[in-house]
């Protein structure tokens, strides 16, 4: 099984440039999160609706802590934040979505996998630059989580090409990159490179 991979904005872009990027790297990603935690809402609700108008598909778009934006465009998914609204509410009052769990734990990820999480993301995985001294999640946790639960399990933090190749032993259902795509100086050839280890690690038995 292929490993899924995940573009996660950093808020560093102008709506423009961002949309620009998006439409040159979706092809090459599974899923693209919208975490744009400065803007506001009726600008991220416009980059969405403008990313979906021009052929991002819907089923890729997640939105961070936008459950009002999500609503607004029909979308499925949302990534809802450790600070954010409920799980177990929100699952009962929209038991049709798709809602993505950010977990540090195995109690964590246990705790996401009972109130129905699409996904559990684990972080962060390794030094940072947008968690500056804060020391990594112990990786021997991921083993853990991925051992005692079912949950669909994605990794964050400090992610690159070189780093995937030690995730592997780990059996994750993807990954999600933020700094390694959006500060590279090319964004779209950091997630052809990201794309084509995620294919050559899964040839590897």
């Amino acid at each position: 099984m292929a490993i899924k991979l995940m573009a996660v904005t950093d808020d560093a872009y102008e709506p423009a440039d961002l949309r620009r990027i998006l439409m040159e790297i979706h092809p090459y990603v599974d899923h693209v999160q919208i975490r744009e935690k400065h803007k506001p809402a009726g600008t991220v609700y416009q980059l969405c609706k403008e990313l979906l108008d021009e052929g991002l598909p819907a089923h890729k778009l997640w939105l961070n802590d936008r459950m009002d934006i999500a609503l607004l465009l029909g979308l499925k998914q949302v990534h809802i934040p450790g600070h954010g609204l409920p799980l177990e509410e929100l699952k009962k009052l929209y038991p049709e979505l798709l809602i993505g769990a950010p977990v540090h734990s195995f109690e964590e990820a246990v705790q996401a996998e009972a109130v129905g999480a699409a996904y559990a993301l684990y972080g962060h995985c390794f030094p940072t630059a947008s968690k500056k001294g804060k020391s990594p999640q112990p990786l021997a946790n991921l083993g853990y989580i991925r051992q005692n639960t079912r949950i669909p399990l994605y990794a964050i933090g400090g992610i690159d090409v070189e780093r995937l190749a030690s995730l592997k032993a780990f059996e994750l259902d993807g990954v999600a990159v933020m700094s390694g795509i959006f500060s590279a100086a090319n964004p779209l050839d950091a997630v052809k490179k990201l794309r084509e280890e995620c294919l050559r690690l899964e040839e590897i038995h």
